[in-house]
């Protein structure tokens, strides 16, 4: 989920005031499938499956979202990896500015029933100070997408050696507690991605994000599937 340095100038964002509460697409967004059809997804934070442990503020459909030159990047790299009989699968792409504000007020409660699971070796405040969830993201920007392989055989998960958010230091791209089967298919996802354009953040192997594609704005429209498309 890759948190973002706020302090930093090179990440500020501002909220774009054009599609808080509408329900349309800003113009530069698109529908994952209408760009890359071939990519599949399973929304994570939609459903219960998740560190929360319950569908997250703002979701409320099950086709993910980016902006369109992420969606098309994408694309390209699908092609590229079909190619070797690996797919794509997101869990996450555009995230809208109320998830965030829903992970903060959850990280104040007393609920841990997810921790075994999802950050077996640290605490809640360890989870926003490891930087695994911060109060910025590159996925409000619709720039940033968390996935994985599959095979296009069946669409059976490759062997990354991690479940989704996982929020542990075996989470690293290159961490040494996986196998090296695991660190091979985490490179293979690495290099197809970094061809189109996209760096991963290193302590999530799942995470990345489109270089080069200013402007960015933290956007708040939810992810739904009727939004009306321009």
């Amino acid at each position: 989920m890759a948190a973002i340095g706020v302090g930093c100038q090179q990440y500020q964002t501002q909220e774009s005031p054009l599609v808080v509460g509408n329900f349309v697409l800003p113009p530069e967004f698109c529908y994952v499938d209408a760009e890359a059809p071939e990519v599949r997804a399973d929304l994570k934070y939609a459903g219960r499956d998740n560190f929360v442990g319950r569908p997250i503020a703002g979701y409320e459909g099950s086709r993910a979202i980016l902006r369109r030159d992420a969606a098309r990047a994408l694309h390209r790299v699908s092609q590229r990896l079909a190619e070797h009989g690996y797919g794509l699968l997101i869990w996450d792409a555009y995230r809208p500015l109320r998830a965030l504000r829903d992970f903060h007020a959850w990280s104040l409660t007393a609920d841990d029933s997810t921790r075994a699971t999802f950050y077996p070796r640290l605490t809640k405040r360890g989870i926003y100070e490891g930087k695994y969830i911060g109060d910025a993201s590159e996925h409000t920007w619709g720039i940033a997408v968390d996935l994985t392989l599959v095979h296009l055989s069946d669409g059976s998960p490759v062997d990354m050696g991690g479940r989704h958010d996982l929020l542990d230091p075996s989470s690293a791209t290159e961490s040494p507690e996986v196998s090296e089967k695991a660190r091979t298919n985490r490179r293979l996802l690495r290099d197809a991605m970094r061809a189109e354009g996209f760096e991963n953040y290193a302590k999530e192997w799942w995470h990345y994000r489109l270089a080069q594609s200013r402007p960015w704005f933290a956007y708040d429209f939810p992810v739904r599937d009727d939004l009306r498309v321009h």
